[in-house]
């Protein structure tokens, strides 16, 4: 068995094609885009990248890609970058960060309160009863699974610590949200953290 891989003159892969007898007559025009394989290196581009090196007339499986924002540049032979698909991926990461913190936990005081959007409503709902009534008294089951009883001024202050801490999270990515546009390398970028 041959195996072979069609290719553009830039080197990027067409597809590969497998016969049971060498190349007949006619098949010359096709030569230079072209090239024969191992058996071994056919079935090693099942599952990695390759391309052929146009000057050498080898197939080559360059290191593998370092991450979704990059391409392959077949001019160069390297994996390149655009540093707009980096910065949308670095938002992502940061828009991902800010949503783990602003639902995680909170403190007020000395307790901790969970902060998922389920908590939150609960949360909104106690203060919006204690402004109705002042007598107003809860148990509530903090983030350790502990029950603490607060008033209604507590509660009050419970939600404002909460409003607190979500705008806290939403500031601080508007600031990552402007190091990242304000970035000009990638190595700006990946010094961008939550």
């Amino acid at each position: 068995m041959h195996y072979y891989f069609v290719h553009n003159s830039d080197g990027s892969i067409i597809r590969r094609e497998t016969c049971k007898h060498l190349p007949t007559e006619g098949m010359e025009l096709h030569s230079a885009l072209k090239i024969e394989a191992t058996r071994e290196e056919y079935a090693q581009a099942d599952s990695q990248f390759c391309f052929v090196d146009t000057d050498a007339q080898t197939l080559v499986f360059p290191d593998p890609r370092p991450s979704n924002d990059h391409t392959f540049d077949y001019a160069t032979k390297q994996w390149t970058a655009l540093l707009s698909d980096q910065k949308a991926t670095k938002w992502s990461e940061i828009k991902a960060a800010r949503d783990s913190e602003e639902f995680g936990t909170f403190t007020w005081s000395t307790h901790t309160f969970q902060c998922d959007e389920t908590s939150q409503r609960r949360i909104q709902g106690a203060v919006q009863l204690a402004q109705l009534d002042s007598t107003t008294t809860l148990d509530w089951t903090l983030a350790d699974n502990s029950v603490q009883t607060f008033n209604a001024t507590e509660l009050q202050q419970i939600g404002q610590a909460l409003a607190a801490h979500v705008n806290a999270c939403h500031v601080k990515s508007r600031t990552k949200r402007e190091e990242i546009d304000a970035a000009t390398t990638e190595a700006a970028l990946d010094a961008i953290i939550w």
